[in-house]
């Protein structure tokens, strides 16, 4: 028997011998599940601000997914608010952020209230371009679905295949805000929708998953009435992750918004179709920004200069009548001031958009320069040049009457206030007047 299989096995040990026999490198590997969600990324493509460092990212997302793929199959889900839908650059996000979820493959979008204020038309186009599933199966348009409740993907786990069902709904206390932009839509009650889906759902998938763009309150209610939810992602629940709570076999999760965090929810390897455990990952600048989500967002930038989006900025009247002078008006009655301003962040602010790429986006330019929502104030480094950085007229309000007439038109001192306007939480949110202040401390002295 031994000379048999040496002599079958002469040949086989021969060809590995000489390199004509390789092993399968490409083969399936069997790998555990891992379900990666979020809500309501509300337009934060990358990180805004001015405190160090800032947290999230588009482009941080794109770079941990990949090394998650290294060790896990992943199931990508996302809920809701892909904007605020505020206008044209609103909608060159949305576009933006479908190609961003496709290129890193996600499998499912529910739509959040302001998708719906996108208006139902630009919703279909984005719906076209998505290559995942769109849902929110409980919006009914002209008295049907206008989008599947439910998707079902199947995913190889562990070298066996497995079939997710993904339900996507939205809160009925939404259903105004939808019919003042679409008063064609109407929403059926969340529960009363998946009452009407029960005898399917039951009976579909392995693992069935639901996005719900709704409050932690009204999943945990959801959960009680429909415990055949393995996870409910919901929405509304503020800036950063809170604590997985779970009720029965059901786990509810919530990542935070403005895409800072990314929430992922492990299979069991020991008991199939349960959730493990639930963590947050904090999207901090240890993540590397990924080249083809950052060339998309690039690509963005771009368009967002085409159209010219910096020119069509709606602008109003000042509040004191005034145009602006420009800080170097400020200059002959306040050169210390001035000098004390040269050396400060805010005389270098516009140069700190142009090496970000960011000098014609009108949502960075505000912040950046003199008088961008009011009538005479900065339109472009070409046109207004004086008037770009944050500069005295930032704070003090528009300084061109009091550069003539001093006496006769005066300005009151800044304050809390004034560096609020620009210092929100969501863009500096470690903002403190007084810490900050120390930072640019002059007086007002007429010299």
């Amino acid at each position: 028997m031994r000379s048999k299989w040496v002599v079958w096995a002469l040949p086989f040990l021969a060809l590995v011998a000489i390199g004509f026999y390789r092993p399968a490198e490409n083969a399936p590997r069997a790998l555990p599940l891992a379900v990666i969600f979020g809500s309501e990324i509300n337009g934060y493509l990358t990180p805004c601000g001015c405190s160090k460092p800032m947290v999230g990212g588009m482009p941080r997302r794109g770079t941990l997914l990949k090394q998650l793929a290294e060790n896990y199959t992943l199931l990508k889900l996302e809920n809701g608010d892909l904007t605020k839908a505020a206008g044209r650059q609103d909608e060159l996000k949305a576009e933006t952020l479908i190609e961003m979820l496709n290129q890193m493959g996600y499998d499912a979008l529910n739509l959040g209230k302001y998708d719906f204020l996108l208006g139902m038309d630009y919703l279909r186009a984005l719906q076209m371009q998505f290559k995942g599933a769109m849902l929110c199966g409980n919006v009914l348009e002209g008295g049907n679905p206008a989008f599947d409740a439910y998707t079902l993907v199947e995913k190889r786990v562990q070298g066996r295949p497995l079939r997710a069902l993904i339900v996507g709904l939205i809160s009925e206390q939404h259903a105004e805000a939808l019919r003042h932009r679409n008063p064609h839509l109407s929403v059926v009650p969340a529960r009363q929708k998946l009452d009407a889906l029960r005898p399917q759902i039951e009976t579909m998938g392995d693992l069935r998953l639901l996005l719900f763009y709704g409050t932690a309150q009204e999943a945990e209610q959801i959960a009680q009435a429909h415990p055949y939810f393995h996870l409910i992602v919901y929405a509304n629940g503020g800036d950063g992750p809170l604590p997985t709570k779970q009720v029965g076999q059901t786990r509810l999760v919530f990542a935070g918004n403005d895409a800072k965090f990314v929430g992922i929810a492990y299979l069991s390897e020991s008991a199939p179709h349960e959730i493990a455990r639930v963590e947050h990952v904090r999207l901090t600048e240890d993540f590397k920004d990924d080249e083809q989500i950052m060339a998309i967002k690039l690509g963005y930038l771009a368009r967002v200069e085409a159209e010219n989006l910096l020119a069509l900025v709606p602008r109003r009247p000042t509040l004191n009548g005034s145009g602006f002078a420009g800080s170097r008006a400020c200059m002959p009655c306040h050169s210390e001031d001035y000098r004390i301003w040269q050396r400060t962040a805010h005389a270098k602010a516009m140069q700190t958009l142009i090496e970000a790429k960011h000098d014609k986006d009108p949502e960075c330019v505000v912040c950046h320069v003199v008088g961008l929502e009011y009538e005479g104030g900065f339109q472009s480094m070409e046109k207004t040049p004086t008037l770009k950085d944050v500069g005295c007229e930032s704070c003090h309000g528009p300084a061109q009457l009091h550069a003539q007439d001093p006496e006769t038109h005066r300005l009151g001192k800044a304050g809390a206030q004034s560096c609020m306007q620009c210092h929100v939480p969501a863009h500096s949110p470690n903002f403190d007047f007084e810490t900050y202040w120390k930072k640019i401390e002059h007086g007002f002295k007429k010299e």
